[in-house]
């Protein structure tokens, strides 16, 4: 696999294209949490089943596309797919003792380390709109978590809900940047199933050390289970891979701010978790930066050309 990296004066397409690959993303994942409570599982049993399934129907697609990966591809993949693994047991982890808004609002501050991350060490630069776009979406998130509403059944985040959440932005950004260097090397298909099969195997081993039980999901459980390995995981996470070579790491960062705001709508349509209306106005000024955001980036003369040998 080869990525050839070139400015084309008035050939923004691949650009766009990325752009637009990280905003289904993050509606994809927007369910991701609507569907893991519905499981009715623990983080780390719901992690494993939903790990093996993606990991069933990549090798399924590796095998048809002819696309297996190397090992050169699953080495260069190994830390991905650990810090994967880990970040969704924390994730869902954390959805055991918070909102799923507040979770994943708390998780929308990734720009605040990406950004600066991304400039200091992947060579991306600052840029008025960028800075702008990021402060802005950043406030709308924090003013969104700090106006949501106490949850219906009377229930509040319990401290150590926020500790989690903290933990999974951590994990999150580190995959992040991550990603952004590993798939200069490895072609999209290949690096999903290698960060799969990794993630998998660490999910598997801390359910062996913590004695989980596997047995935990039945009846529609398992239908919500297999719907969250194929949409948040395999169409969300596999456009995010897709898009990175052609987005720069810092603005996928900001761009993925769209998931708290979808995901509080799914949380409010389908698990009755109320919005206030300061909490709909601080998304809906969310969403405006964004597309601000995602129309000025759209339009940067960048073109990266990702192809596939063999």
């Amino acid at each position: 696999m080869t990525v050839i990296e070139e400015r084309v004066a008035g050939s923004p397409t691949t650009r766009g294209a990325g752009v637009v690959a990280v905003l289904w993303a993050s509606l994809f994942w927007s369910f991701g949490g609507v569907l893991g409570k519905s499981a009715g599982a623990s983080g780390v049993v719901l992690s494993f089943w939903r790990l093996w399934i993606a990991c069933a129907v990549l090798v399924a697609i590796a095998a048809v596309t002819r696309r297996w990966p190397s090992w050169a591809d699953v080495r260069a993949s190994f830390v991905a797919g650990v810090l994967f693994g880990l970040n969704l047991c924390v994730f869902f982890i954390t959805l055991e003792y918070t909102s799923i808004a507040v979770a994943l609002i708390i998780g929308a501050l990734s720009p605040v380390l990406a950004l600066p991350i991304a400039v200091a060490f992947m060579g991306e630069r600052y840029t008025t709109v960028k800075v702008l776009c990021t402060l802005v979406a950043v406030s709308g998130v924090v003013v969104a978590v700090l106006t949501a509403p106490a949850a219906a059944d009377g229930s509040t985040t319990k401290p150590v809900g926020y500790l989690w959440a903290v933990a999974s932005l951590l994990v999150w950004v580190l995959y992040l940047l991550q990603t952004k260097r590993v798939r200069a090397t490895v072609e999209t298909v290949r690096y999903m199933t290698s960060v799969t099969l990794v993630a998998s195997v660490t999910v598997s081993l801390l359910v062996l050390s913590l004695g989980s039980r596997l047995g935990q999901i039945e009846g529609a459980g398992w239908l919500w289970v297999s719907l969250l390995a194929i949409g948040p995981g395999i169409a969300g996470h596999g456009l995010v891979a897709w898009a990175q070579p052609r987005v720069e790491a810092s603005v996928t960062a900001v761009l993925i701010q769209l998931e708290p705001v979808g995901a509080s709508i799914a949380a409010w349509v389908f698990l009755d978790e109320r919005v206030s209306l300061p909490q709909a106005l601080a998304m809906s000024v969310v969403v405006c930066s964004l597309c601000v955001l995602a129309y000025r980036e759209s339009r940067e003369h960048h073109v990266v050309i990702d192809e596939a040998v063999g």
